[in-house]
């Protein structure tokens, strides 16, 4: 960065929650801030201004990047310039995404309600000019144009007149930053915190995805501080104030010898590995021993090791749960990395061993004080930003929702599928009401309003799968009057028909023919043992694979166990008996 005249050399880090820039000088061993904007992270920001020019005055070609017209920086190449300028567009509320000719992505950050479309584009212009000039010295642009119908989302005609603001433009989209009018509130301050605090909202906000690149790319870093995983997580639950949750009921209720607990296992803030687990002190230790040779993990293989035991009891059991599940939904996820890594390793690890296509049971999860007015607009489906636990008794949601507010009613698709993580923790958790445990991943589950009253919002979450093929698969299992196992519709129409509803129908036609054939039943019954001792619980899906497999079709040369074992254990089953009744529900009304 340019100061004083001079070039000086920073690592640099962005603080987009408080909106500065971290500049530190490693040969001074000092830091310094640049404020970008507002610190407070809910409010709007549109004056972030990037520029960019090129020095050619010396032998080396510089990239340069000039921020809200103070701060000049510079990079050896262009790939360089273009990060850094991307990671300071995130500053603004409101950006323009776009390709450069070599297809790398750029922000340009814009104010929406002062600029034009023309004068958009002549930024964005600017910039590859910019870049051209820099990759081959040529000076000017022969020709540029915009084509509308080919913007993402498409630009509509009538906004042809390019001196339309982008507000006008925009302004009707589901993640556009609108300004708001502030109403001011008789509340105090900690009374405001304490009610947010009392929330909790683990659905990822659309007007918040941004925040999740930051998330993954700080977190994993901060894990690796010690040798043991274990003393590593022992080690942050004290540093973040819960030594009580790790000690006996006597001891975690008197404070006044916490401080020489800490000496006595050596309890050094900036180093894990100067801690010693001391059992005798530590008595979770002991707890998770005992959970080490619990019957359960034993008949799984002992697939967990101390650290993910101990993860999953102190999400589900101790005090520190609150605090951590409210560190992260409000993206402070930076303060409990080791507790999250563990817990998400011992849901991956559990997810692979439960047999979890033999689930047909709804699960609940209580969210007090949470309503969402449009669900498709407001959360970004597929997503968790915090761990969930959920329990078959709606009742027990129904304490949690408090007086008012949202029940999530987890369809039995969301524990058979494969890319959904999440385990029964039963076994661990001292609430034997808590039944289940997942986490947020990718593309996953869809969110929709199920029913509402003044009291409660009911909302449905699904497998996108299970959304994704269930009214073609209930079409065809009404054309057999629903005598037809759901899950071989599905495996026949997605899989071995590849979405041709008329082949689907005469394959089904053929196998049900075939099924009519009492040998064939018979010669199944002699194997069928094969099949369930490889978690293939749906006998009509292992039949429907025998038959297949006897046609010889398949590209594979797999065996109908192979294949079964594929769609069952790997693949995944979405439908359950119960969404048959429910489609003759509807056609009876």
């Amino acid at each position: 960065m340019l100061e004083n005249k001079k070039w000086k050399e920073y690592k640099i880090a962005f603080d987009y929650e408080y909106r500065r820039i971290i500049l530190f000088d490693e040969e001074a061993k000092k830091l310094q801030a640049l404020k970008i904007g507002k610190h407070k992270k809910q409010s709007l920001e549109f004056n972030v201004h990037i520029q960019w020019d090129n020095d050619f005055s010396d032998n080396l070609k510089w990239c340069n990047l000039t921020l809200n017209h103070k701060w000049k920086f510079c990079t050896f190449d262009n790939d360089d310039r273009e990060e850094l300028s991307n990671c300071c567009a995130e500053f603004n509320s409101f950006n323009v995404v776009w390709k450069d000719m070599l297809m790398q992505t750029c922000k340009e950050p814009l104010d929406p309600y002062s600029i034009t479309l023309k004068e958009a584009l002549q930024h964005l212009k600017d910039k590859l000019q910019m870049q051209e000039h820099f990759l081959t010295r040529r000076d000017e642009p022969i020709w540029f144009k915009c084509e509308y119908n080919k913007c993402k989302p498409p630009i509509p005609s009538n906004f042809s007149n390019e001196n339309v603001l982008l507000h006008d433009i925009y302004k009707n989209l589901p993640y556009y930053p609108h300004i708001q009018k502030k109403k001011k509130r008789a509340n105090s301050n900690a009374e405001n915190y304490s009610s947010d605090e009392s929330k909790f909202n683990p659905f990822l906000y659309a007007r918040d995805i941004h925040k999740l690149k930051l998330i993954q790319e700080n977190l994993v870093p901060k894990v690796v501080l010690s040798t043991n995983t274990l003393k590593n997580l022992l080690h942050e639950v004290i540093k973040n104030g819960y030594l009580r949750d790790l000690l006996d009921q006597e001891n975690a209720n008197n404070k006044k010898i916490h401080k020489k607990i800490k000496q006595q296992i050596y309890y050094n803030k900036n180093n894990p590995d100067e801690l010693i687990l001391n059992d005798l002190i530590l008595t979770i230790l002991n707890e998770l021993k005992i959970l080490y040779h619990d019957d359960i993990h034993k008949q799984m293989g002992y697939p967990l090791q101390l650290h993910h035991i101990c993860a999953i009891l102190l999400y589900c059991g101790k005090s520190c749960n609150a605090m951590f599940s409210y560190d992260q939904i409000q993206f402070r996820h930076y303060k409990w990395p080791n507790l999250d890594n563990s817990l998400c390793d011992a849901i991956h690890i559990l997810h692979k061993h439960e047999k979890r296509e033999e689930w047909s049971i709804e699960l609940y999860c209580g969210l007090k004080g949470v309503r969402l007015e449009n669900i498709d607009k407001e959360i970004k489906s597929g997503y968790f930003i915090s761990h969930i636990s959920t329990s078959d008794d709606i009742g027990v949601a129904q304490i949690y929702r408090s007086d008012q507010g949202c029940i999530l009613h987890f369809h039995p698709s969301m524990r058979r599928a494969t890319g959904i993580e999440s385990c029964d923790v039963l076994w661990i958790s001292p609430f034997k009401h808590e039944s289940e445990i997942s986490h947020q991943e990718k593309f996953s589950w869809n969110a929709k309003l199920e029913s509402e009253d003044e009291k409660t919002q009911m909302t449905l979450l699904t497998w996108t799968r299970y959304d994704q093929f269930i009214q073609q698969t209930l079409q065809i299992s009404t054309k057999w009057n629903h005598c037809i196992d759901l899950n071989v519709i599905y495996i026949a129409y997605k899989y071995w028909c590849e979405g041709d509803a008329n082949a689907t129908a005469k394959l089904l036609e053929e196998f049900n023919e075939w099924m009519k054939i009492e040998d064939n039943i018979n010669q199944y019954k002699k194997i069928e043992k094969k099949f369930v001792e490889r978690r293939c619980c749906n006998h009509h899906v292992n039949l429907f694979c025998i038959f297949f497999v006897k046609k010889e079709i398949l590209v594979e040369q797999r065996t109908s166990l192979e294949e079964a074992v594929i769609h069952t254990v790997n693949n995944g089953l979405p439908f359950v008996e119960k969404d048959k009744r429910i489609s003759l529900q509807k056609l009876n009304n």
